[in-house]
């Protein structure tokens, strides 16, 4: 049985290197026939596939998940969605009554995700990336943060959003601790940081790094995006990530 890869660009391409490294059989597809790699079979379109599957992961231009991801999912086939999974919700709801769909929570998978204080009274988030993705910087990158603010808090706001000089800041509150989080493409600071209580405890996303009172508490690198790919397969991922990106694409819709 094999894996379907669709989409071989920033993103297909990491899942690709994961895919093989854990021994994994790819099916690969992509627009671009340029490529195809000579190594397994390779479709231009999704709906040309004759290989037995097991499993779908999704990293294409947005716009078009939801109709690639419903062709798998009624299939009953366990389907793996890059985020941003769809851009309004009206497309969303096409697809997130599948309990066979997994929205990517990659830092879901970061120790420092193990290490959020649940009774912040403030937090001060800054994602800064060296690229530039689809959409906008809030569908790319604080779509993450979205996600964890969720995962750890039971009532996140967004009460307003600001652009100055290519951040873009998001303010609100996440049960009772205020939030700012701020978000960039192509900085020339690239940095993942969240920074709670003022300096009271630091999470450094990029590191991997947890500080407490400005103490290295905990450092470990791991491989996210594998653990989350193994995860997947083995259908042990936390479900409630569709319901999260529902709530996230309401968030941005709503603000924007």
């Amino acid at each position: 049985m094999h894996i379907l890869l669709i989409g071989l660009g920033n993103m297909g391409s990491k899942y690709l290197q994961k895919i093989k490294q854990m021994g994994e059989s790819p099916v690969l597809c992509d627009i671009d026939s340029s490529k195809r790699d000579g190594e397994h079979p390779f479709y231009c379109h999704y709906g040309e596939v004759n290989e037995p599957l097991k499993a779908v992961i999704i990293a294409i231009d947005p716009s078009k998940h939801v109709d690639v991801a419903l062709a798998f999912l009624e299939k009953g086939l366990p389907v793996l969605l890059e985020k941003p999974p769809a851009l309004s919700s009206k497309d969303f709801e096409r697809i997130s009554s599948f309990d066979n769909l997994y929205v990517s929570e990659v830092e879901s998978f970061s120790v420092c995700a193990e290490h959020i204080p649940k009774n912040a009274k403030s937090i001060k988030i800054e994602r800064f990336g060296r690229g530039k993705g689809y959409v906008s910087p809030l569908w790319d990158l604080a779509w993450h943060d979205l996600y964890l603010l969720l995962r750890t808090y039971s009532k996140v706001e967004v009460k307003e959003l600001s652009v100055k000089n290519g951040v873009w800041t998001l303010r609100g509150y996440a049960d009772q601790a205020e939030f700012e989080l701020s978000v960039q493409w192509e900085s020339p600071h690239p940095r993942r940081i969240w920074n709670v209580d003022e300096g009271k405890v630091i999470l450094d996303f990029g590191e991997e790094a947890v500080y407490s009172e400005g103490r290295l508490m905990v450092q470990r690198k791991r491989d996210k995006l594998r653990w989350m790919l193994e995860s997947f397969l083995l259908g042990d991922y936390d479900r409630g990530s569709v319901e999260r990106a529902g709530r996230i694409i309401n968030i941005i819709e709503n603000i924007s």
